[in-house]
């Protein structure tokens, strides 16, 4: 690409590094994301989910640093237990990243959590509740994102 190495000072650089591939739009809370909408800043708390404080204090201070989007992990009944008020008091929409037990789901879907993630390979009979799942998701308007990392997988797969 020949284009003027310098603009007032300033090297130029490409509009776009590579073409966007053509995806769905879908809504997290108040946040497009897909189709033609902006790149959205997402990050995840790194904060223990049960510490309310802390996890409230990691998320404003994400905001201000332009995240518009928070996961927090949901591992424990104990963290699925908090996400009401997590959800509640946040100042960007919570995505509730979920392991190992589906009803995690269904709580993040009851406590006001934007989205859920959840990665089939870290939840125990998650196949028998795939229906269940996206058919709460979808009637509380919540989106729902299916996750694999291979460190969750059985080393055959």
């Amino acid at each position: 690409m020949d284009v003027p190495a310098v603009n007032l000072g300033m090297p130029l650089v490409p509009a776009t590094l590579a073409p966007r591939r053509k995806s769905r739009q879908i809504r997290v809370g108040k946040v497009l994301v897909g189709g033609d909408a902006p790149v959205s800043v997402q990050s995840m708390a790194t904060t223990k989910t049960t510490d309310i404080n802390a996890t409230l204090q990691q998320i404003a201070e994400l905001t201000a640093a332009g995240c518009e989007i928070v996961r927090v992990a949901v591992p424990s009944q104990d963290d699925a237990d908090v996400l009401h008020i997590i959800a509640k008091k946040s100042q960007i929409p919570v995505i509730a990243d979920i392991h190992f037990q589906p009803k995690y789901v269904f709580q993040a879907i009851d406590a006001g959590c934007a989205a859920v993630r959840v990665n089939p390979g870290n939840i125990r009979q998650f196949d028998d509740k795939v229906g269940e799942i996206a058919k709460a998701a979808k009637d509380a308007g919540v989106s729902l994102r299916i996750g694999v990392n291979a460190g969750s997988l059985d080393r055959r797969l």
